[in-house]
């Protein structure tokens, strides 16, 4: 029995040791060591391409896009994972731009923008409408400021309503947290 306790006791005290050690090489931060500074992400507007014929809907469309924009923004900042930037400084430059063209596929404006406020990686997502009932939600992230290609990923839903788009948003966003 009092083998056993020495043993313990010496486990104890290699335990004492190793952490002392590891305190010493990693300093007073190294207990945080594991988790990683968070990514400047700049999160822009959800767009919507394909079937867009009905006029009645386009009032419809963009709020819903507004709305899932900061829905997206909202659950991205509560992932660790995440520093989502504030695109208010450049709102003026990203309507701009967006009056012109989409900004997922407008050649680079979107890491303009990025470097603009600070980010390190930019996300674009659009909604491509088929038909009523038919939509696929994709996003892609690209580094700033080289523009390559981080990570790209689709979500087909059903229902073009506030709760098809919200569904979907919300498994984008807890897709990209778990990355």
């Amino acid at each position: 029995m009092t083998h056993i306790v020495r043993r313990a006791r010496g486990f104890r005290l290699d335990a004492l040791w190793l952490s002392i050690l590891l305190w010493a090489a990693l300093g007073p931060a190294g207990a945080h060591a594991a988790e990683a500074e968070p990514i400047r992400l700049l999160v822009l507007d959800l767009e919507i391409i394909g079937d867009l014929t009905d006029p009645v809907s386009n009032a419809e469309h963009q709020a819903r896009l507004a709305t899932t924009s900061d829905q997206l923004r909202a659950e991205l900042s509560r992932a660790a994972r995440y520093e989502v930037v504030d695109a208010a400084p450049a709102r003026e430059m990203i309507e701009s731009l967006r009056a012109t063209q989409y900004l997922y596929k407008c050649n680079g404006c979107e890491i303009d923008i990025a470097e603009q406020l600070g980010a390190d990686q930019v996300l674009v997502a659009w909604v491509h409408r088929v038909s009523q009932l038919i939509l696929t939600l994709t996003y892609e992230i690209r580094e700033v400021p080289s523009a390559k290609p981080i990570r790209r990923k689709a979500f087909e839903f059903r229902g073009d309503n506030d709760a098809g788009w919200s569904r979907a948003v919300s498994a984008m966003a807890e897709d990209l947290a778990s990355q």
